[in-house]
């Protein structure tokens, strides 16, 4: 298994490096907007960062682009968050969607309330200078992840689940990810959305970002440890979307999740318990 190392890899810009952690602080914002769209637009049905979310509504093109701030750790694990700007920014052509969310994918199914297909998101890397304890302990690449969706709408109720496999850099793996919502409709300008999730990772994954190689224990003082597959985290989180004009609509989201055990046994791990909050803005064209 391939350990992170300090070799080569260009910096990402600090936006984009706290972007993993920032899917869980405005990872259902913008189908919370979907969701209070489609009370008062029928263009609006086919608006979601969700993969595959409501891809059976025949809709020529969806384009939502706004921009959301996050008081987000600063790898997970810390005990120190730092407050962040980060884009949110959602397209659907047919059954082709496209964003910094839902990465790229393609919705298969003929059915109305279910939805399967590919899916291609970018995996974001990790930087040691982004925080005093990862000193010592390389940078993890960023790459590419090739997965599926499946996602069930019972509306109000929705599941979904996502399998991924990492392609390329020096952390690959598989990754899952099981999730429910429940939307409620509380008015045409007004709705709520409550979500729990669940996220396993298999061993490289959690080694590559919880464990401690020897090499790496040497250059950072930390103890040698060795992560094993299993939950990396769960949580649950609210959204409130309000649709301030049938364009613009503003968004609230709360949340905490919850490490799992291989990861809060890591001498990483400082918080095992983390609350994100994150508000937005968006507009639909």
């Amino acid at each position: 298994m391939n350990q992170p190392t300090t070799l080569v890899a260009p910096r990402s810009s600090p936006v984009l490096q706290y972007l993993p952690i920032a899917l869980l602080a405005v990872g259902s914002w913008a189908v919370a907007t979907s969701a209070q769209a489609q009370a008062t637009s029928a263009q609006a049905q086919a608006t979601t960062t969700m993969p595959g979310a409501n891809a059976g509504v025949a809709s020529p093109y969806s384009l939502t682009v706004g921009a959301a701030v996050a008081r987000l750790p600063t790898y997970e694990g810390s005990d120190r968050s730092e407050t962040r700007a980060l884009p949110v920014i959602a397209y659907r052509s047919g059954r082709f969607f496209a964003g910094t969310l839902s990465g790229v994918g393609y919705n298969l199914s003929n059915l109305a309330n279910v939805e399967f297909g590919p899916v291609l998101n970018y995996r974001f890397g990790r930087d040691e200078s982004d925080d005093v304890r990862l000193r010592g302990l390389g940078n993890i690449d960023a790459g590419v992840d090739v997965g599926a969706f499946v996602r069930w709408n019972a509306q109000p109720l929705s599941l979904s689940a996502t399998l991924e496999q990492g392609v390329g850099g020096n952390v690959n793996g598989t990754t899952v990810r099981l999730n429910a919502a429940y939307a409620l409709s509380i008015n045409r300008s007004n709705s709520l959305r409550f979500d729990a999730l669940v996220d396993w990772a298999d061993t490289e994954v959690m080694q590559g970002f919880y464990g401690i190689s020897a090499p790496q224990a040497a250059r950072s003082g930390l103890p040698v440890y060795a992560a094993s597959s299993g939950v990396r985290r769960y949580g649950v989180g609210a959204v409130w979307a309000h649709n301030i004009t049938p364009q613009w609509m503003s968004t609230v989201r709360v949340g905490v999740y919850r490490l799992g055990s291989e990861a809060v046994d890591s001498p990483l791990t400082l918080r095992r318990n983390v609350g994100l909050v994150s508000a937005g803005l968006s507009y639909r064209f």
